[in-house]
């Protein structure tokens, strides 16, 4: 349990909600982590000098809020940031004059001639079985097709290495599971909200390291595995959200200090295939200890919500159990549709289509954002915006207020070492080129009356 007690700021506002606003600031700083136990209601009361239904009050509006979880015989848990919530809430989603350039997802035609073209081709015999749970055969048919997607990331796997999952997000949930006896993970100082709220479903700590230019840094690596780390959440390829990507020479190191440390590496690489020579996937470098997954949202299509984890062998008993039951949340449809894709070369074709997309979206970040400080590669769908003025919260507000959408760093941050104050810019968001230069238009125009001011 930790021993963290609010610092309430003179406010006219109920001590309860003092003390919620209190526990967000602490999570937002780094104070206060996913998984870390809360005092109970009576120390907290006792520590503050207050009635414990003050306290009861103070929590349930902090878990209305979702920084906070609890279950009897528990106690009151950390979540996380409620801005991070927020980034996946439907009712937060903007509408009317508001470009929401927030959600990272690949762009997407009004019109897809590809899935009209696919439904003609299924089999209308085999329609009952399409809205039933995937079979065994039609998993295993699915496995060697996907096997074929792998092999374009340089992967050799053989069906039983391949768990299907529900998209990349569940294959990270269901890697994390793997890992009961390990309280902490280590990952990116930076990370994309998915892995903080896989971090929070299995509660589980995250460890930050530091990053460089190329990411993981290997030195601050290498102190995580020697404080006790076993196990490292890695997005080596495209890293949402600094777009960073590790050389083969820190690929190699990284996996060399995991060797040294008998540490497991779980490898995200659902960008991997977007660039044209990206550097090898870990996976190829240390088959024995990586768990790699990847998906087709990032790359064919988000709402075909189909992932892969491709496990080492000496993971494979332990999934087994597991598996059918994993496989239940894939649907027998989606599937299906995957297969055909995946065979006839849609889905090679299409993720062909997004590249050219992505680089001309990319050239109105060169034309928009000329002048100012950002990253990001012709292929990469997302940019980030360094160290923007006022800091990465105030900036995403004032940028709110210009009518656009970003995603500062906090959201994105773990813990407090990241000195890396940016925003993330989803590229692939907007439904064309047009809605996009607009948005870029008003963050430059912003950026130029911050600098000015």
């Amino acid at each position: 349990m930790t021993t963290w007690t609010p610092k309430i700021s003179k406010s006219n506002n109920p001590i309860y909600i003092n003390i919620a606003d209190a526990i967000g600031e602490a999570v937002r700083l780094g104070q206060l982590r996913p998984g870390d136990l809360l005092p109970t209601h009576r120390l907290l009361a006792d520590l503050m000098g207050v009635n414990v239904s003050t306290i009861t009050r103070a929590y349930r509006e902090a878990a209305r809020r979702r920084l906070v979880g609890g279950e009897v015989g528990r106690g009151t848990y950390v979540l996380g940031v409620a801005s991070e919530a927020a980034l996946f809430s439907l009712q937060h989603r903007p509408e009317g004059g508001v470009i929401d350039l927030s959600l990272n997802m690949p762009p997407m035609p009004a019109r897809d001639r590809n899935l009209a073209a696919a439904f003609s081709r299924l089999d209308p015999t085999q329609a009952t079985r399409y809205l039933h749970y995937p079979s065994p055969d039609e998993v295993l048919v699915h496995r060697k097709a996907a096997a074929g997607w792998l092999k374009r990331r340089g992967i050799e796997a053989d069906t039983e290495s391949i768990v299907v999952c529900a998209g990349a997000h569940h294959a990270m949930d269901t890697a994390i599971s793997l890992f009961p006896e390990q309280e902490e993970l280590a990952c990116e100082a930076l990370v994309y909200p998915g892995l903080k709220a896989a971090a929070r479903h299995w509660r589980r700590r995250l460890h930050p390291v530091s990053m460089d230019g190329e990411g993981l840094r290997p030195e601050s690596f290498e102190l995580a595995c020697r404080s006790g780390l076993r196990v490292a959440v890695v997005s080596p390829t495209l890293h949402n959200p600094t777009t960073a990507t590790m050389g083969i020479q820190r690929r190699r190191m990284i996996v060399e200090i995991a060797r040294k440390w008998d540490v497991m590496l779980v490898e995200e690489d659902v960008y991997g295939l977007l660039p044209v020579d990206a550097p090898p996937a870990l996976m190829t470098l240390a088959p024995e200890r990586v768990l790699y997954l990847t998906g087709l949202s990032k790359t064919v299509a988000p709402g075909l919500r189909i992932g892969y984890l491709v496990l080492p062998a000496s993971l494979r008993d332990r999934m087994r159990d597991d598996e059918h039951h994993t496989t239940w949340y894939v649907s027998a449809l989606t599937m299906a549709l995957a297969t055909l894709w995946l065979n006839d070369g849609t889905a090679w074709r299409r993720l062909l289509a997004q590249r050219l997309e992505l680089a001309a979206r990319h050239r109105l970040c060169q034309k928009h954002l000329q002048g100012f400080s950002w990253l990001g590669g012709p292929h990469c769908p997302h940019v980030w915006l360094t160290s923007p003025p006022g800091g990465s919260a105030d900036f995403a507000r004032r940028a709110l207020a210009a009518g656009v959408v970003v995603v500062p760093s906090d959201v994105l941050a773990v813990g407090r070492i990241s000195s890396a104050d940016g925003i993330r810019i989803s590229i692939g968001s907007t439904p064309d080129r047009r809605t996009l230069a607009e948005g870029l238009s008003r963050l430059a125009s912003l950026l130029k009356l911050c600098h000015a001011n």
